[in-house]
């Protein structure tokens, strides 16, 4: 039997979750530096343990059940978010950095993508047409906790793409002329993943590279802008856990 027919049991029984103990959310980040951002995100959780798959942790925040998987790309975040919305998980959490194609955007804004361009190569597998949506009340939650946190946020309608490196000056400015914002790696397949599971998927990520002053990851950044992008990673998986714990609530009553 091929995965994308397997039964959920199949991944019970293989992540020994039993029914009943499937996690409230979801939290996907998509980074490089795995190995740091993990010891970070996990130092919040109480309660972990790596599941019988790699780089798949289970914790607990508030009384809530949290996964939390550093999963860079497309192609990678697909796999848990595919089990874990396979097994009822209700709410799917994509975090990370993103690039922003507006020449206003800020070092360390936060983006909500809305509509997302599905060009990630994967999300068309999951049935996803040439644009997904992240689920509209999940992001209204977020930009309010955010926003309490005097983070600022901007909504978007978002490009993922599956290379962080074949992006051309030509593509990005033909990125802007359709309307597009910002790029990551991996939110408009969770996205897919999550409406052909039937659960709910929400995005937020921090403003790095600012692609229209041609800046990348390798640009060193001014001492005010690093704290503005570290203060907002650090909020972002805060408002994660919180959503984490609002969806736990939603499902036990």
């Amino acid at each position: 039997m091929a995965i994308l027919d397997y039964a959920d049991d199949i991944w019970r029984e293989a992540l020994d979750v039993p029914q009943g103990r499937e996690p409230a959310a979801l939290i996907l980040e998509g980074t490089w530096w795995r190995k740091t951002a993990t010891e970070n995100r996990l130092s919040h959780l109480s309660d972990v343990r790596e599941l019988a798959f790699p780089d798949m942790f289970a914790g607990k925040w508030n009384g809530a059940d949290v996964v939390y998987c550093c999963a860079y790309g497309a192609a990678r975040a697909v796999e848990p978010a595919h089990i874990f919305a396979h097994l009822g998980t209700p709410l799917l959490i994509q975090i990370g950095t993103c690039g922003t194609l507006d020449p206003e955007a800020s070092t360390g804004k936060v983006i909500l993508p809305e509509s997302c361009a599905a060009r990630d190569g994967v999300s068309q597998h999951y049935g996803a047409g040439a644009t997904v949506r992240t689920d509209a009340d999940w992001v209204n939650r977020a930009e309010r906790y955010l926003t309490d946190r005097a983070v600022e946020t901007q909504r978007a309608f978002h490009l993922t793409w599956p290379s962080l490196f074949a992006q051309s000056d030509e593509m990005c400015d033909g990125w802007a002329a359709e309307g597009l914002l910002s790029i990551d790696m991996e939110t408009s397949a969770v996205a897919a993943v999550a409406e052909r599971f039937g659960v709910k998927a929400v995005s937020m990520l921090t403003v790095w590279d600012a692609l229209p002053h041609g800046r990348t990851f390798l640009d060193p950044l001014e001492p005010e802008d690093a704290e503005r992008l570290r203060r907002s990673n650090e909020q972002v998986f805060d408002v994660a856990l919180l959503l984490a714990e609002e969806a736990a609530q939603q499902r036990s009553r």
